[in-house]
């Protein structure tokens, strides 16, 4: 199984283990508060990513967002058109330069650099990730356009007005607390009229933060994907402006998708597939059985499968705020530097 060898490269025996620790502990209501999770937000978000990011590229390959899907349209194809939709609204042009925020394993930096010939620089904190990366740059042949830094994103060592144009797919979410700050750190290094388009996750207007199934399902989304917060729109778009951006565009672009393919369906796997076998439920049991007795034969660390449980956490409580209207990972926001 290519995840089995991948977990073992990612860690060592007791690697799993204690970093799962650590992190539960933070969602532990008796260890730590929400605003310490805030205050931590770097440090959880690498801990998180280095749990989880081989189970992503298990079942998603190496494009870790959701995107606009029609009736078929293939999954794969639905997030490449996803990202080119982004590129097009920033109006990239041949031989810019461009940010990317918050890049994972490159995936989308790739598409979006062949589709617009533009380069672009991946800020990223998690060093596995970042190594993943080159390897897939390497092998799409993009190394003269793409390029990965690792670095604290508050705190990005590079001159003032490096980029043309900059962008973030589903990642500013992690920054929940602290959003103008990052976006001032990215107004900093955009040059005058430059461009800055960002894919958001966010609580709905449907959202009732009195309603306890409300909560928990926020409470869901957040554990299982390593946010501290999850807060509204108007966070957003209040936090650009802050940072001296000027709003130009703000849609949910989940009304988008067909009702038979909504953002959420490949986590609901009502329709069997083999491609979607593995991020529907059926396939999820069946890869947590097959982990849990990997485990227990001593092939992949220990804390394999529990890992495995805080992802269908979080894969339970995006399908229940979408189903609910109460979520949203696709607010799409197009801002210009003044």
């Amino acid at each position: 199984m290519r995840t089995t060898q991948l977990l073992k490269t990612a860690y060592t025996a007791s690697g799993v283990s204690d970093t799962l620790q650590r992190y539960e502990n933070r969602f532990d209501d008796g260890h730590a508060r929400p605003e310490d999770r805030v205050s931590e937000a770097a440090s959880l978000s690498s801990e998180y990513y280095g749990l989880a990011t081989d189970f992503y590229l298990h079942g998603w390959g190496k494009l870790f967002h959701f995107g606009v899907r029609h009736q078929g349209e293939s999954q794969q194809d639905a997030l490449r058109k996803y990202e080119t939709y982004l590129a097009d609204k920033l109006q990239l042009q041949e031989g810019e330069r461009c940010l990317d925020l918050g890049c994972g394993v490159g995936g989308p930096m790739i598409n979006i650099a062949q589709h617009s010939k533009v380069s672009i620089t991946g800020i990223n904190n998690s060093l596995y990730q970042i190594e993943k990366g080159h390897e897939f740059v390497r092998e799409a042949g993009m190394g003269s356009q793409c390029n990965f830094l690792s670095c604290d994103w508050m705190k990005i060592p590079l001159r003032d007005e490096t980029f043309d144009k900059a962008y973030g797919i589903e990642a500013t979410c992690h920054a929940a607390g602290r959003r103008t700050d990052l976006f001032r750190e990215v107004n900093r290094l955009l040059k005058p009229g430059g461009l800055f388009a960002t894919y958001e996750w966010v609580m709905t207007d449907k959202y009732d933060p009195a309603d306890l199934r409300h909560q928990q399902i926020k409470r869901q989304i957040e554990i299982g994907n390593g946010l501290s917060d999850i807060t509204g729109a108007a966070d957003v778009t209040d936090s650009l402006a802050a940072a001296g951006f000027e709003v130009l565009e703000c849609t949910d672009r989940a009304s988008e998708c067909d009702a038979d393919t909504p953002w959420y369906h490949p986590l609901r796997g009502e329709q069997f597939s083999f491609a979607h076998l593995r991020t529907s439920p059926a396939g999820r049991r069946i890869m947590h059985t097959a982990l849990a007795g990997l485990e227990r034969l001593h092939v992949i660390p220990k804390g394999s499968t529990r890992v495995h449980e805080v992802l269908e956490t979080a894969a339970d409580g995006l399908v229940a705020g979408g189903e609910l209207g109460i979520f949203t990972p696709m607010l799409f926001v197009l801002a210009r530097k003044v």
